[in-house]
């Protein structure tokens, strides 16, 4: 199946989330992937979440909206990650 990485939003600062991704997948666009790099950890992917604050506790809770097979999230995973580097390396050698 066709990946294509159609946008890439990089955050600014010192927080986890990197980045937010917009992808092509077949015939279907999924939006707001997430980039999460810990310190000290390598970057991966999210897919997708929605977020509500629960009534009883006040926690904030989170669900995932998309779930795939393995074998094309690892292919996700592979080519979000490609483009996030090319990315970074463009912006670290001055061409945003």
């Amino acid at each position: 199946m066709e990946i294509k990485v159609l946008e890439i939003r990089i955050l600014n600062g010192d927080k986890p989330l990197k980045a937010f991704v917009d992808l092509l997948i077949g015939d279907m666009i999924i939006r707001e992937w997430r980039i999460v790099k810990n310190p000290g950890q390598r970057p991966w992917i999210a897919p997708p979440q929605l977020s509500w604050k629960d009534p009883v506790d006040g926690s904030i809770k989170y669900k995932t909206v998309v779930t795939l097979p393995d074998e094309l999230k690892g292919q996700i995973d592979f080519s979000v990650l490609t483009a996030y580097g090319k990315e970074m390396e463009k912006r670290q050698n001055g061409n945003r």
